[in-house]
């Protein structure tokens, strides 16, 4: 028996910061991204769970930005 497995990246918006900030590298005013990444382990191509999540938040011109920790996302979702 032939088994398929393996792993897919995901990436999913959380939504936006509550207030404008101004990024250092476009100097754009705006309300920035919250962006949840990982992978998800596959068997016969069917995403089972997820693993090695991590959070950003980005600007949503030129995509600069940082990762934070999951207990920021509140605050910044919230701010």
């Amino acid at each position: 028996m032939i088994l398929f497995w393996g792993s897919k990246g995901y990436q999913k918006e959380l939504g936006h910061t509550q207030t404008a900030i101004e990024c250092g590298h476009c100097n754009n005013v705006d309300t920035w991204e919250i962006v949840e990444t990982g992978r998800k382990f596959t068997l016969y191509w069917i995403p089972l769970f997820p693993y090695g999540k991590s959070y950003f938040v980005s600007c949503p011109i030129c995509h600069y930005g940082k990762e934070i920790e999951k207990s920021e996302v509140e605050s910044f979702l919230n701010y």
